[in-house]
């Protein structure tokens, strides 16, 4: 084999990779927001789940973009692990269907009569609609050429590797050849970071006669392994709800795999004999009917064990604890989706929120806890990551919605800043101090204003007269002290300590008020980007 056809192999591999990456970036962009909302509604049972995720990975093409995708919906709190995991478990499915369509179309037909004009027109439709809907569908179509001119670029490559690499080299033989057959097609996916790429060229390969059918499936059974490696990558520093999913997909696989070396010459068998029988000479099509069963095997184990393994993860990981620092919803992978982003850093300002909302509560109670003053430093590291993430997401592209609802966060967290300034002010002055900056009146409105409970429930026009009461309680205390100061039976020093704490307690109440308030135009305007 020359140097040549070395580099006609990785070229066609290149191309492989490049045709795979455009039709998934211009998918992605074309259906992003809308791909969000079509997960949320049809994620409710298992079946439907595993469905949408064989649709979906059908369209996409790439198993692991679409995990790495619903990491991101994990972490912002729009899937639940097992809604998420089933569209997992149905991708994987999905993803079969590259290989039927190298195994059937691929490799049997010229395919400069398609894949060329594919190429153009879809660059064409880019270059004239760039950064709309139909120019991202346009560039998927461009790289749905390239995949293909790809494909026969290895097959045209491979069947020169075939002349200097005999049958026997990969041939199986007992379980050490199966294993090392299972770890070439492991570390062929790591490589390229693409079980369906690596199932392509091993279906581009079987062609040439590079190796025996049993070879072929236990390099089936590696590659397909082989994918966990970049949910693992993209969960690393990742939050617990990455990780659990990155977690279900490995032990899906793992066991998965184990299964299928158990069953391994039955399952061939089975292949083989959907596949045309012995006689047929070209093993692709058994290879991808092999790589079908896989998957399939692989939704049967999932539906009996589902509980078992998720009950286990999430066992491992943890989530932090509302008053932590550490982020629940914040990592590198809800950025790969505008809307992924703005939700996930809507679900931590939330959580901060809630921090203050127990911070104030316990303060208006008999026995406020003054002791924890972590907690403070706590909500303030996690004010400081969203507002990293704040940063991070103003820099990318967004439409109109996204840019509004961007602006609001930022104003959501300058608020929150502020209150922080506040609850550390409140929490700073004595028992006594705080006891006395309130009237039964005061506090009891207080209280109503940060029940949790009412919160969800309390119309505008009760935020309007709570906060309009709180006001005017406040005003006459302002008043009283004042007289107390006026006929010296209150020192001014004390009236101005007592008069400044109950100024924060009513900054409080506003900042309160006009943060909850304002999160229904931010539901609405959420609503209308997802659907």
């Amino acid at each position: 084999m020359t140097l040549t056809d070395w580099g006609l192999a990785l070229g066609g591999l290149g191309l492989l990779l490049l045709g795979m990456q455009l039709m998934t970036d211009g998918l992605k962009s074309a259906a992003g927001q809308h791909l969000q909302g079509f997960l949320e509604r049809s994620t409710q049972t298992r079946v439907r789940a595993a469905l949408t995720g064989f649709t979906v990975t059908a369209v996409v093409q790439s198993s692991t973009a679409v995990v790495v995708a619903l990491l991101g919906f994990t972490n912002a709190g729009m899937l639940k692990l097992r809604q998420a995991a089933w569209v997992v478990f149905g991708g994987n499915v999905g993803t079969t269907l590259t290989a039927w369509i190298v195994a059937l179309i691929g490799l049997k037909i010229n395919v400069g009569v398609f894949a060329w004009p594919l190429i153009g027109l879809g660059m064409l439709l880019n270059l004239i609609r760039s950064n709309s809907p139909s120019g991202y569908v346009g560039l998927a179509l461009a790289g749905f050429g390239v995949l293909f001119v790809g494909l026969d670029t290895l097959r045209v490559a491979f069947e020169q590797v075939a002349l200097n690499f005999p049958i026997g080299y990969l041939n199986v033989d007992g379980i050490g050849g199966i294993l090392v057959a299972i770890l070439v097609g492991f570390i062929l996916t790591v490589i390229i970071q693409s079980s369906t790429a690596a199932i392509a060229i091993v279906l581009t390969a079987s062609v040439s006669g590079m190796f025996t059918p049993l070879a072929g499936a236990a390099l089936v059974i590696g590659a397909n392994i082989g994918t966990t490696a970049t949910a693992i990558i993209a969960s690393i520093n990742a939050t617990p709800h990455a990780k659990r999913l990155a977690a279900v997909h490995v032990l899906m696989k793992t066991v998965t795999g184990v299964v299928a070396v158990i069953l391994l010459a039955p399952m061939w068998w089975v292949a083989q004999w959907l596949s045309g029988g012995e006689q047929v000479a070209n093993i692709s099509a058994g290879l991808a009917v092999y790589h079908t069963l896989f998957n399939l095997l692989g939704i049967s184990l999932m539906w009996a064990f589902d509980e078992v393994i998720f009950r286990r993860v999430e066992r491992w990981y943890r989530i932090p604890h509302l008053r932590s620092g550490e982020p629940r919803y914040l990592d590198k992978t809800v950025l790969e989706i505008p809307a992924m982003g703005l939700n996930a850093i809507q679900q931590e300002l939330n959580r901060v929120q809630r921090q203050y909302l127990v911070r104030l509560r316990n303060l208006l109670t008999e026995q406020p806890e003054h002791e924890e003053t972590e907690e403070d430093i706590a909500t303030g590291v996690l004010l400081g990551h969203i507002h990293e993430y704040l940063t991070k997401l103003s820099a990318q592209h967004l439409t109109g919605t996204e840019a509004l609802l961007l602006a609001k966060l930022y104003r959501e967290h300058a608020q929150l800043s502020d209150l922080r300034l506040l609850v550390e002010g409140l929490r700073s002055a004595t028992p006594e101090e705080l006891a006395l900056s309130l009237n039964a009146q005061l506090r009891e409105l207080l209280l109503e204003l940060f029940s949790a409970s009412a919160m969800k429930e309390r119309p505008l026009a009760n935020w309007n007269a709570l906060m309009s009461s709180i006001r005017a309680t406040r005003n006459a205390l302002r008043h009283t002290w004042f007289n107390d100061i006026a006929e010296n039976k209150l020192s001014a020093t004390q009236g101005a300590t007592l008069m400044q704490l109950t100024s924060m307690w009513e900054r409080s109440a506003e900042v309160i008020a006009a943060l909850k308030t304002q999160t229904v135009p931010m539901e609405n305007a959420s609503a209308s980007l997802i659907f």
